[in-house]
């Protein structure tokens, strides 16, 4: 039985190159009767991957936000962004508790076994060893499971 699809898909063909003549009226027929019964199905909640992309949105966007409302270096925000950084922090401590886990790898010793993906590897003076001295996305996991892989970039010791 040939689909509505391979049948429109034929008229892209001269004539003398189609597979089978069309009647096109009763092809339209059937497309008009699947859209109807298309438009009955109930739509469904959105899929697992997609809300997992939604939470690493927002995860990655509050995380940007408390970046630029921090003190560089410190966990206390900006004199200016104290009560703004309260309700963030709000909005942090609520998705917290509902089991999701924003990590910063900033700073920490960097082991090629991580979870990250790193986006350069840096000569940075100053180590002796590979570390994170940039954040690009922060590792976001959701119930234990990761949604989010970090992207970072790693300094390396610089040689003489």
């Amino acid at each position: 039985m040939p689909t509505i699809l391979s049948d429109l898909r034929q008229l892209q063909y001269p004539k003398e190159f189609r597979i089978a003549p069309l009647d096109l009226v009763s092809t339209l027929e059937r497309l008009a009767g699947t859209l109807a019964a298309l438009s009955t199905v109930p739509q469904t909640q959105p899929s697992d991957q997609a809300q997992a992309r939604l939470l690493a949105e927002v995860g990655t966007g509050l995380w940007r936000a408390r970046q630029k409302m921090l003190e560089p270096g410190t966990n206390h925000p900006k004199e200016e962004m104290r009560r703004a950084y309260r309700h963030l922090e709000s909005v942090w401590d609520a998705l917290t508790q509902a089991g999701m886990e924003i990590i910063d790898p900033m700073d920490s010793l960097f082991d090629p076994g991580m979870s990250l993906k790193v986006i350069a590897f840096q000569p940075t003076p100053g180590i002796q060893r590979e570390k994170v001295i940039e954040t690009i996305k922060p590792a976001i996991y959701y119930k234990g499971e990761p949604i989010q892989m970090g992207e970072v970039i790693v300094g390396t010791p610089e040689h003489s």
